[in-house]
């Protein structure tokens, strides 16, 4: 069991670790999407560097590493939650820190959102009523945009009252933040939900 449990963590990772929005970006246009745009191998780069043809692939891959990993428990373990919250995890591990990119990636959001709608849709709902209110007020404050972050593992124990699962949220909360970390923020590279966009026009029209 425990070998079973390491060899299908293992194959979660490297699954997770496919640069889908790497790989897509490169097909569509021939651009090396960790030097293009914020350097993220993600959806919203993907979609800015690559286009919507490379978006919309990057999209459909993240999703599917949501359900890989949960197929997998729910296939070889009959859905035990501490086998599917460890592979979903160990697909975000891989997602943002990919082999395949020497440690590159994206933040995972894409995968986390799907996976927490099959496994807890009332968490994410709930995370998503407290996140987009403090994303509005941030106007891109990076220490304000990152609170969000710490009521994930509260939302999941107060929804599902599951040690593991609380456990799960911790880890992936703390994953988040060292992602957040390392990779610009690509809403507010972007201008997305933010003014960055509406400043930069009115310098602009300053300057002239």
């Amino acid at each position: 069991m425990l070998i079973q449990i390491i060899f299908f963590a293992l194959l979660s990772y490297l699954y997770g670790a496919i640069p889908f929005a790497y790989i897509a970006a490169y097909l569509f246009t021939g651009k090396n999407l960790s030097t293009h745009g914020t350097g993220n191998i993600g959806v919203t780069n993907a979609f800015k560097v690559g286009g919507y043809g490379a978006g919309i692939i990057t999209v459909i891959g993240e999703i599917s590493k949501a359900f890989f990993p949960i197929y997998l428990a729910y296939r070889f373990f009959a859905g035990d939650l501490f086998p599917t919250l460890l592979f979903v995890l160990c697909t975000l591990i891989g997602t943002s820190f990919s082999v395949f990119l020497k440690g590159k990636g994206g933040k995972g959001s894409t995968v986390a959102v799907w996976s927490l709608l099959i496994l807890s849709p009332y968490s994410l709902i709930t995370l998503a009523i407290l996140w987009f209110p403090i994303l509005k007020l941030s106007k891109g404050n990076p220490l304000i945009k990152k609170i969000p972050l710490l009521f994930i593992p509260i939302v999941i124990f107060i929804v599902e009252r599951d040690v593991v699962f609380t456990l799960f949220g911790i880890l992936t909360s703390f994953l988040f933040f060292l992602s957040n970390y390392y990779r610009k923020d690509d809403f507010v590279e972007y201008g997305i939900f933010h003014e960055k966009q509406n400043k930069n026009k009115s310098q602009m029209s300053n300057n002239k």
